[in-house]
């Protein structure tokens, strides 16, 4: 019986250890890899932008109102820039305002009646009187001294529509509300009133068309007008200017800085004091050209001292 139980346990340590050499216990899991990095795809380098053009361009010069008559590069550097011509004397005939005295102390009423006159009109006119060469003028300055025509271009043109808008943006649109006004005209006859006269009285007319109002048109001979220019300017008055020496100096400077004794409708602007102050020391003619028509807008549009009638030369005979 011994025997027995002893073969069983024999064969049971036996049948035991074939399966643990067939496998019948389970092996131990294989060691677990880390897990491989992860393969990167080399990024290319990062570039600074593209400039692009900017959007907002340069921008031109402002180009110089006007028609060229003369190069610059012809002028001299000191005053006059150009020699004078004694058969063809300069001259610009024009009407200045008192601008102390109202009405004409608002520069609305001063550009309403400059855009009420038709220079061409007065320029046809002034030819049948032998003013020679007469032209329309929006500018003091003649041309050919300025050098540059800038008729229309700096100034007040004739636009009756516009006159009528400027007086009623002055607190006119009642014109019966307007104040008497006189201009004042010289002559050199000694008799009947001459050429100053008779176009002073087609520029009335065009003044009661276009604006509904009346002026009343004074002529004096030559020393009483003077005499009353003087001392007691009247509401506006009208001025033949001679070319003394052929630079704008002569006209801008001469007539109308604060200083100057033929100013006679009390014309004072500091800009326009300090531009034509300026102009009279500098010895670059382009530059000084610049600082002349900015000068003329100031005189002529924006203030409105004037109001430019034609560009002539000096009549012969004397008919004015």
């Amino acid at each position: 019986m011994l025997r027995a139980n002893l073969f069983a346990v024999i064969l049971l340590v036996i049948f035991s250890t074939s399966l643990y050499a067939c496998g019948g216990q389970s092996a131990s899991p294989a060691p677990t890899l880390p897990p491989a990095a992860p393969t990167s795809t080399p990024l290319p380098p990062t570039l600074p932008p593209t400039p692009t053009p900017s959007m907002t361009a340069t921008p031109e010069p402002t180009p110089i109102p006007g028609v060229q008559l003369v190069p610059s590069s012809s002028l001299g550097k000191s005053i006059p820039w150009l020699p004078y011509n004694v058969d063809k004397k300069p001259m610009t005939v024009f009407y200045g305002f008192n601008v102390r005295r109202p009405p004409f102390d608002n520069v609305l009423v001063r550009q309403a009646f400059a855009a009420a006159v038709d220079r061409e009109q007065i320029a046809e006119q002034a030819r049948g009187y032998y003013f020679r060469n007469a032209a329309p003028a929006t500018t003091l300055t003649h041309p050919e001294v300025l050098t540059r025509d800038l008729y229309n271009q700096v100034g007040i043109p004739f636009d009756p529509a516009r006159a009528k808008e400027l007086l009623r943006q002055a607190g006119y649109s009642d014109v019966e509300r307007f104040p008497t006004v006189t201009l004042l005209v010289s002559t050199r006859s000694k008799g009947a009133p001459g050429a100053y006269y008779q176009m002073a009285k087609t520029i009335a007319a065009m003044w009661q068309t276009n604006l509904g109002i009346q002026v009343k048109v004074e002529v004096l001979n030559m020393d009483d007008f003077r005499r009353r220019v003087t001392t007691a300017p009247p509401d506006i008055y009208q001025l033949g200017w001679v070319a003394d020496y052929i630079d704008p100096d002569n006209f801008l400077k001469a007539l109308f800085h604060s200083n100057s004794e033929v100013n006679f409708g009390r014309f004072n602007n500091q800009e326009f004091d300090r531009l034509v102050d300026e102009a009279a020391r500098l010895t670059d003619p382009e530059k000084r050209l610049l600082l002349y028509i900015r000068a003329e807008q100031i005189l002529t549009e924006e203030e409105t001292g004037i109001i430019p009638l034609y560009h002539c030369y000096v009549p012969v005979p004397y008919v004015y």
